[in-house]
């Protein structure tokens, strides 16, 4: 005997076909949804009690229960009307027969009514008219019962009131903005640092100051044509890399090789330190990343091209694994001492490059 297959909620077996909307009976609430509207009234008559408490501090929670309940019957008028309709609602989630009768003939007759005399933008403004009617009328049966006059004297009223409470609701607001704009400040400083930009004018370095590395500067050196001319490759069916991997021991002369070639081309030199992506807070890394990329995507589209030298890239990779861990997660080996850079080189920098 096989088991029913447990289906993900929202999505229907592949055998079966869409479901049928038209249900004998209503969809069963939630609990929070039955009860959430009881709840709020009797959260506002209990604070209607306590407001009477505060105005007469020798009126007993007792007598100022009482005293509410004879002059905000409202609250239970619309308490009694809100257990109705929740009895609605279990009768259908039950009875088919109601259900249908009340879906078909009274709200569905008026459905049609509405349909054949309006159009659908018209019904939604009526709708929205009648849904600001009532919270209006709840507010100034609220506001008569705080202010102990009647609910259109307490209407009126509340101009006043507001302009009086003014100067308490900027102060929080000010707060808000203030704490908001702390956050803001704090994370965009975070954000800054680690990464340099060197413009074509302040770039004095040529592949003539690099000594010792002459086969290296050869390669270089052909891939500087695809700076110069990715069209005219891509055009013939190349490939166009979207940077260079340089690796060595410190002091070999990658960065100088790295800036050579950003003096050679004329294109501005971007040196990215390991540290800039290290951060205590947790997002200032991404925003790092997004704001170099934007300012590489600028740099490239004013001078043509960009050249970036992320530095210590190996140390980055380490990083990255060590931070995530846990179980039978890699964990990196030591390596003996030893760099790997990255130097990139991109016209438009776009971000499905590795390289940029």
């Amino acid at each position: 005997m096989t088991e029913p297959a447990i289906h993900v909620e929202g999505l229907r077996p592949p055998d079966e076909g869409p479901r049928d909307d038209h249900r004998p009976t209503r969809p069963k609430l939630p609990l929070w949804d039955r009860i959430k509207f009881i709840l709020l009234l009797s959260l506002l008559w209990l604070i209607l009690v306590w407001a009477s408490m505060a105005d007469n501090p020798l009126l007993p929670f007792v007598d100022a229960a009482r005293l509410e309940a004879r002059e905000s019957f409202w609250i239970f008028v619309i308490m009694g009307a809100e257990v109705l309709r929740q009895l609605h609602f279990l009768i259908s989630e039950r009875w088919s027969g109601y259900h249908l009768f009340w879906t078909n003939r009274v709200f569905g007759g008026f459905e049609r009514l509405t349909h054949r005399r309006f159009s659908d933008w018209t019904r939604f403004r009526f709708a929205r008219a009648i849904k600001w009617v009532f919270w209006i009328v709840i507010l100034a049966f609220v506001a008569g019962a705080v202010l102990d006059t009647s609910p259109v004297l307490a209407m009126f009223e509340m101009p006043s009131i507001i302009w009086n409470l003014l100067p308490f609701i900027l102060q929080l607001v000010f707060i808000l903005l203030f704490v908001v704009l702390q956050f803001v400040a704090i994370f965009w400083f975070l954000s800054k640092g680690g990464v340099e930009t060197y413009y074509p004018d302040d770039i004095k370095t040529r592949f003539t100051d690099v000594w010792g590395q002459d086969h290296v500067v050869d390669r270089v050196k052909e891939n500087i044509l695809f700076l110069e001319k990715p069209e005219a490759i891509e055009t013939k069916g190349g490939y166009v890399p979207g940077g260079i991997l340089l690796w060595g021991p410190p002091g070999t002369g990658k960065t100088l090789m790295a800036e050579a070639m950003a003096g050679e081309t004329g294109r501005p030199y971007v040196f990215v330190d390991p540290g800039a992506f290290a951060n205590m807070f947790m997002g200032v890394g991404i925003l790092k990343v997004k704001s170099l990329f934007r300012k590489l995507r600028k740099l490239a589209l004013r001078y043509g091209g960009v050249i970036v030298f992320f530095d210590e890239a190996d140390s980055l990779g380490r990083r990255g694994a060590l931070a995530q861990g846990g179980p039978g997660f890699p964990v990196a080996r030591r390596r003996p001492p030893s760099s790997t850079t990255a130097a990139t080189a991109s016209r438009t920098c776009p971000s499905s490059r590795s390289g940029c």
